[in-house]
């Protein structure tokens, strides 16, 4: 490597649609990733085409004229949005410095401060997903880059010297301190055009990718900035929040020292070399407190939308992730601090005074800190590993077997057959299609927790709005009795085409809106366990896997025990439930995506019930109970005109 049947099936259709909703949120590698590669590469290589205000590499020197005017090209072309012109006359400063040959420090400093605006005013950087590989990665770097940069990283491979420009030595500690782990990823992913770096975005996955950055932007860190590094972020008081993930990954380690300090240098080299480090339950609670600090200035710059994302973001993609292993060791701390994130969001979208929001977004960032103390440590012990596998699993999975139990015991009591097997089909298939869109979601594209909120609420919804209507049809057909004797002869066409795959479509909904989230939560569960509690976590999975087989047993047994008419009456009534919980559950995820507004109501939330305090939802579940109320009723008086 240089630098670097007739009709589809319904089951199968709403999975293409729901798939489809993730797509906006997957660009692999945008715009504003590829200028953030071209302003280091300026900013790392202008040293080999200008000293003392001379040219001394006239290629080199056409190549930064050329890469700077692209840089304020691309720029140009970039959504128009608050920060842009700053962006845009930093490009243009740039690029009038490199054509008076301005010293090196110069053209660093206005790289330094393009990067940094990139990063902040277009939500860069893109994350790992997971601790980059480093036991692997020498493998990768010998088959893909010793070539032209050579075994040891110096840039003096055997194809090296037929490349101009020549391949980056990575043992150099002064381009090492200029390029972030964002940039060379960007570079690995798409290459650069006009130099020998090819793009390997085709060719590696992106974890990869990420390993390969890591790995060669630790080349250049020696042992005694690892020891140094380590001492740092273990005796210096908040230097570990100074340092999340996202700064890590974007900044260039002289921009951290610039902005803290030369221990801070230090620990991103030990956390370059260590990026395990990076990936613990910590790591999610820097993201959440940095997401909160965006929102914080946004709003005051009078960026309402970039607030709103910003707040969002930090409870989706960061405190989310961890509310099972808090709520495993404090159940009440973690509602705590989830009420101070709605307070946060309530508070953006009221439009309240820039103070109150600083306040609310403080307490809110305190709840956070409390809450990193609680969870102690870089990992969860074996209790609180235990507990959250178990309740993560439980919780995600009652719900749908509550609604497949139910379906599979009536139409094993009404002897449909066909209605059974689809019913089976759709649970299968949503197995299929949420592993499927896990690894997608991992290992293809970018999947944002907005995103994963959206696709939720749409399943939900659509959920809600069939399970009312199969409650309603069971409800009124437990009255019908030349129906309900069909039933009892075992005609299996009893139940018409369209009612049956009904039955399979909130199948596979009810799986498939638990399974993918599921995964999530255990990915980020087991990115928090040490060795030692790992086993506690395939024991909470096992234990939570017999409760639910139990509660399967349970209502099958009762349900066949249970007279036809009472049992289509009992089941209509719990399916009902499920319709307004669900209704609630959705609600609340399309606010959480941000696609709802949200009025928050000075009440606790009541999950189980799918029960969110905010005007939207609860105006949504208290139309869906006078109506079910009335249709019951409704039921009734037509069955006792009937029978009359």
């Amino acid at each position: 490597m240089a630098l670097f049947s007739r009709r589809l099936p319904t089951a199968f259709v709403l999975f293409g649609l729901l798939f489809a909703l993730m797509l906006p949120a997957s660009v692999h590698a945008s715009s504003q990733t590829a200028l953030v590669q071209l302003v280091e590469y300026i900013g790392a290589d202008y040293v080999n085409a200008v000293q003392d205000g001379e040219i001394i590499s006239q290629e080199e020197y056409d190549e930064m004229s050329e890469f700077s005017r692209l840089l304020h090209e691309g720029i140009g072309e970039l959504e128009a949005v608050d920060g842009r012109e700053l962006l845009l006359e930093q490009a243009r400063q740039l690029q009038a410095a490199v054509t008076e040959k301005a010293p090196g420090t110069r053209i660093k400093s206005l790289a330094q401060a393009i990067r940094g605006t990139l990063v902040e005013v277009y939500g860069i950087p893109v994350l790992p997903q997971s601790a980059p590989d480093l036991k692997n990665a020498p493998a990768l770097y010998q088959t893909h880059c010793a070539a032209c940069h050579g075994a040891e990283g110096r840039g003096d491979g055997p194809a090296s010297g037929t490349l101009e420009p020549a391949p980056t030595n990575f043992q150099e500690l002064e381009r090492y301190a200029g390029r972030s782990l964002l940039g060379l990823f960007t570079t690995i992913t798409g290459g650069v055009d006009g130099t020998g770096m090819a793009a390997f975005d085709n060719t590696l996955s992106e974890k990869e990718r990420w390993s390969l950055a890591f790995y060669v932007g630790s080349l250049a860190v020696t042992p005694d900035m690892v020891t140094r590094g380590r001492q740092a972020l273990e005796t210096m008081p908040g230097l570990k929040t100074q340092l999340p993930l996202e700064a890590v990954i974007a900044k260039a380690p002289e921009d951290v020292r610039d902005d803290i300090n030369e221990a801070a240098f230090d620990a991103v080299g030990y956390l370059r070399t260590q990026p395990e480090a990076l990936f613990s339950q910590n790591r999610f609670i820097e993201l959440s407190e940095a997401r909160l600090a965006e929102a914080d200035l946004a709003y005051r710059e009078g960026r309402l939308k970039d607030a709103r994302t910003a707040a969002l973001s930090a409870y989706l993609d960061g405190f989310e992730l961890i509310e099972q292993q808090l709520a495993a060791v404090d159940a009440d701390m973690m509602r705590e601090t989830e009420r101070h994130f709605m307070a946060v969001r309530e508070a953006i979208e009221r439009e309240r005074s820039a103070d109150e929001v600083s306040d609310r977004i403080t307490e809110a960032r305190s709840h956070l800190r409390a809450a990193a103390n609680r969870l102690d440590g870089d990992s969860l012990g074996a209790a609180a590993t235990f507990s959250a596998s178990f309740f993560i699993l439980f919780r995600e999975g009652l719900e749908a077997l509550l609604i497949v139990a139910a379906l599979l015991t009536f139409t094993r009591k009404a002897h449909a057959t066909t209605a059974r097997r689809q019913i089976h089909g759709g649970w299968i298939l949503a197995l299929i299609a949420g592993v499927a869109t896990w690894y997608v979601a991992s290992q293809l594209i970018t999947l944002s927790g907005a995103t994963r909120e959206l696709t939720e609420g749409v399943a939900g919804l659509t959920a809600a709005f069939i399970l009312f209507y199969v409650g309603f049809w069971m409800h009124s057909n437990s009255q019908n009795q030349r129906w309900l004797s069909h039933l009892k002869g075992k005609v299996d066409n009893a139940l018409d085409g369209g009612t049956g795959w009904a039955l399979a479509v909130v199948s596979f909904i009810s799986v498939y809106r638990e399974m993918f989230e599921t995964i999530l939560f255990y990915q980020a569960l087991w990115s928090q366990v040490g060795a030692t509690a790992a086993p506690y976590l395939f024991y909470g999975m096992f234990t939570a896997v017999l409760a639910l087989v139990v509660v399967c047993v349970l209502i099958f047994r009762l349900g066949m025990r249970l007279p036809l008419g009472v049992f289509f009456k009992a089941t209509s009534l719990v399916l009902l439930v499920l319709s307004i919980i669900l209704l609630g559950k959705g609600i609340a995820a399309l606010q959480e995506a941000g696609w709802l507004n949200a009025r928050y109501l000075p009440l606790p939330s009541v999950e189980w019930l799918g029960f969110f305090p905010t005007v939207q939802g609860a105006v949504a579940q208290a139309i869906a109970v006078v109506l079910a109320v009335v249709l019951w009723v409704y039921g009734r008086q037509q069955a006792a005109r009937a029978a009359r």
